[in-house]
């Protein structure tokens, strides 16, 4: 388990009011990897994960659970057991939440 650095993708914000959906770029390392997103959401309503680069029979999906601004990732391989092979691998984040300070 490891604390991730998200990147934010910039030019896919979408907003109404303080509710924000916004879209980050992880790269994965462990299984319960978690995601700090303070910096952009006061809090988080839901959270959409994607393998983008990297999947194969060790690393098969990523489900996304989350608290007031941190996600945890768990990733299961092809068995449905926790992944072992993160090579290569980058998940994206659609996070919709409430952004009361206004980020950008």
């Amino acid at each position: 388990m490891a604390a991730l650095t998200a990147t934010k993708v910039v030019g896919l914000d979408i907003s109404a009011g303080t509710k924000k959906l916004k879209t980050f770029t992880v790269t994965p390392q462990a299984n319960g990897d978690t995601v700090a997103l303070a910096t952009w959401f006061s809090s988080i309503d839901a959270v959409f994960a994607q393998i983008i680069a990297g999947g194969d029979a060790a690393l098969t999906s990523v489900h996304p659970a989350f608290t007031t601004t941190t996600v945890t990732l768990t990733e299961l391989n092809e068995a449905g057991a926790a992944a072992t092979d993160w090579a290569g691998a980058s998940i994206s984040l659609w996070v919709i939440g409430e952004d009361s300070n206004l980020n950008v």
